[in-house]
């Protein structure tokens, strides 16, 4: 009787991680996160962004405080993220219309499991994107900002404060920014 009891439980359990998993691919496919953009803070209240370690294309460590003295779009994503690949193509026109005057920082969490180097550069030839990349690859930015999900976007000033945040995927009329 135990063993009929332990059988039918763990039946029950692979059941429900089936149904979980099912679940969570179809609403993932469906569901797509309107931007949120956090308002403007007043001079007193900005935060600092903290200053953390990333590489460039060509392997070349890059920290946050290399490009102090720009405006900086910094966008945390990966192409596993379907919102993520959703807002891509409006970070590209960002970056072909004024590329020139902010400094677009699109970074990848790559871990080398669920996010490679191969599948970011099959998904940036794919979409004909032309930004430049910048690799998460221990996880340090993540962490400095706190990160819980992505896609993330914050807008630094040219002194190092975040002026403005969105939270989910952006769109044309978030990222428009003077």
């Amino acid at each position: 009787m135990e063993k009929m009891k332990l059988v039918v439980g763990i039946l029950a359990f692979g059941a429900f991680l089936a149904v979980a998993y099912f679940a969570y691919n179809i609403l993932q496919d469906v569901y797509v996160e309107e931007p949120v953009a956090v308002p403007s803070r007043t001079m007193a209240n900005l935060q600092q962004a903290p200053d953390f370690a990333m590489y460039d294309a060509y392997g070349n460590e890059v920290w946050l405080s290399d490009f102090r003295g720009q405006t900086v779009v910094l966008n945390f994503w990966a192409t596993w993220c379907r919102v993520c690949v959703q807002e891509t193509p409006y970070f590209d026109a960002l970056y072909q219309e004024r590329g020139d005057e902010i400094k677009l920082l699109k970074v990848v969490l790559l871990d080398g499991q669920r996010e490679t180097m191969d599948r970011v550069n099959a998904f940036m030839e794919e979409g004909g994107y032309t930004f430049p990349l910048y690799f998460d690859t221990t996880g340090a930015a993540s962490r400095a900002f706190g990160l819980r999900f992505i896609p993330m976007t914050f807008f630094i000033d040219a002194d190092g404060y975040i002026v403005r945040t969105i939270q989910g995927a952006a769109d044309e009329e978030s990222l428009n920014f003077s």
